[in-house]
């Protein structure tokens, strides 16, 4: 008997031994994963840093760190409900598991749009650190609060529009962004990651090889809906590169775009130009050149309806924030002046981006983070006043802005409809572009009054000699029915000119060119229930 208690003795201290063996070995073994999954994190290995966490997750279930890492990988990864999973499971396992657990968790309460939770843990996290004015800056958690205070205000006073997804038409299961529409509303344009046939090369269905590409689609009339779209017709997309669209210009010539320049000079990205050429094709991007680029990170870039300034997003040294709002003057058709930027009132201490100059010329929509947004990114509006300045923005409101991220507003002539990209739940990829029904919301109004849309209708044609030939720089002059200038602008080398007028005004339009005489006719251009209208006004100048 002793010598079977000896024995047994013996194998039970050794299984002891064992098991704190195989304890320290687990152990280092998940703390050797935790290590490498936050090295993987660190690099923006997203999916490596969740598979490492989930397996120490399984040695040590209980541990409300690995825990945390593992929502928090699923948030950067935009799988908000298993990140809430998580983030919540870390929480009760131990409320202070992890030093950001309450800023985390009030995040994915906020894209979930839970904004009294979320408020919540952004007060507990504040409390948490009250002590430590540094972290609570760097945390942002004052900011994070006021989104929630706004997020409960617009929702609780939603305007009155009507919002409904692009549809199969326009969007895919891929990342669907950046509309852009022509001031008639025929043709619209944005970018998309769904694989794209290029030449003789397609693209890879690796979600690593997949790139930024320009897609295009047309108004059907006759269906009262757009057509299916294709990727934009010309020399645009290229095979194994990033092309993303800025905005198409209001008559539909030009469309400015964002490339990155990996090997160039800038290696931030700059913005191009492509012209539509007479067969319809647009043509090889061509960059816009200094001073608007510079070795810093552009984009964004849109056109005045008059063609004479260009706006565009900038994280050149001098701003207000990560990315702010510039424009630049005409010079001629190839060059622009400096850039002046926006100032402090539009531009905030976070990004702003997505300029977009609305028809009448002085009211410019862009996306920010900053300013009195929702969560994420909302779309704001400003406008100048009678004294030059840009107002306080505006915020545009619930549904059109979320709790989500909302970018890149795009309106028609008639101020009737607009589009916009949004990452909100109910859509069919990851980005989907979402059309507005503004006939009742007065987005151009001062005061984003609920009232009867009121809009602008288009006026173009085109300039030639008496021997037939282009009127290339003719002096276009629109005056309104008081004799006040309301618009300036030059003809193209086609001779060409278009302009977006209020409807249902009366104005006077004069054409001047040096050695010809002027000519000038009265126009009134009406507004028709069915879309932008379109008035076509040719001119022929004859010698002095």
């Amino acid at each position: 008997m002793k010598k079977w208690s000896i024995i047994t003795g013996l194998v039970l201290i050794n299984s002891f031994l064992f098991a704190q063996k195989s304890n320290v070995v687990d152990n280092a073994g998940a703390g050797i994963k935790s290590f490498n999954a936050n090295q993987a994190f660190l690099s923006g290995d997203y999916a490596r840093a969740l598979k490492l966490y989930t397996e120490a997750n399984s040695e040590k279930p209980n541990d409300a760190a690995i825990l945390y890492h593992i929502g928090q990988c699923h948030y950067v990864l935009q799988e908000f409900d298993q990140a809430l999973d998580f983030l919540q499971k870390s929480e009760s396992v131990d409320s202070n598991g992890h030093a950001d657990i309450h800023l985390t968790l009030g995040e994915v309460y906020l894209q979930e749009d839970q904004v009294d939770n979320a408020m919540k843990e952004f007060v507990w996290h504040k409390k948490r650190y009250m002590d430590d004015p540094k972290k609570m800056k760097d945390d942002e958690i004052g900011h994070y609060i006021a989104e929630c205070a706004t997020a409960k205000k617009q929702e609780a006073n939603p305007v009155n529009v009507k919002i409904k997804n692009g549809g199969e038409a326009i969007n895919s299961e891929q990342d669907d962004k950046s509309p852009s529409i022509t001031a008639d509303g025929s043709t619209l344009i944005f970018t998309s990651i769904r694989p794209l046939l290029v030449g003789n090369m397609k693209q890879s269905k690796d979600p690593s090889m997949v790139f930024d590409n320009v897609y295009m689609c047309k108004w059907d009339s006759t269906k009262n809906d757009w057509g299916l779209s294709y990727p934009i017709v010309g020399d645009v997309n290229e095979a194994y590169a990033h092309t993303s669209c800025s905005s198409i210009s209001p008559d539909g010539n030009y469309i400015f775009l964002y490339k990155n320049n990996p090997n160039g000079a800038s290696k931030g990205g700059d913005i191009y130009i492509s012209k539509k050429s007479k067969n319809g094709k647009f043509g090889v991007p061509v960059s816009v050149g200094k001073p608007v680029n510079t070795s810093y990170y552009e984009d964004g870039a849109c056109l005045s309806p008059d063609g004479n300034t260009i706006y565009f997003v900038s994280e050149r040294p001098g701003g207000y924030g990560r990315a702010d709002i510039y424009k630049a003057d005409k010079i001629s058709h190839t060059e622009w002046g400096k850039p002046e930027n926006l100032g402090p009132v539009v531009n905030s201490e976070y990004d702003e981006g997505a300029p977009f100059m609305a028809p009448d010329g002085h009211t410019l929509f862009f996306s920010s983070d900053g300013h009195n947004s929702m969560g994420g990114y909302d779309i704001f509006k400003t406008y100048m006043n009678d004294s030059g300045k840009w107002v306080t923005p505006i915020n545009l409101g619930y549904p059109i802005n979320t709790v989500n991220n909302e970018k890149g507003f795009t309106l028609t002539g008639d101020a009737r409809t607009a589009y916009f990209a949004s990452d909100r739940k109910g859509g069919m990829g990851k980005r989907d572009i979402y059309i507005a029904d503004l006939t009742n919301y007065s987005v151009l109004a001062s005061d984003n009054s609920n009232t009867k849309a009121k809009g602008y209708s288009v006026l173009r044609g085109k300039v030639m000699t008496s021997k037939g030939e282009p009127a290339e720089d003719a002096k276009v002059t629109v005056t309104d029915s008081a004799g006040a200038k309301v618009a300036e602008l030059t003809t193209s080398a086609d001779g060409f000119y278009f302009i977006t007028l209020k409807s249902n005004e009366k104005f006077r339009i004069k054409i001047s060119l040096r050695g010809f005489k002027s000519a000038s006719k009265p126009i009134k251009l009406p507004d028709s229930p069915l879309g932008t209208f379109t008035m076509q006004q040719d001119f022929t100048l004859e010698k002095e």
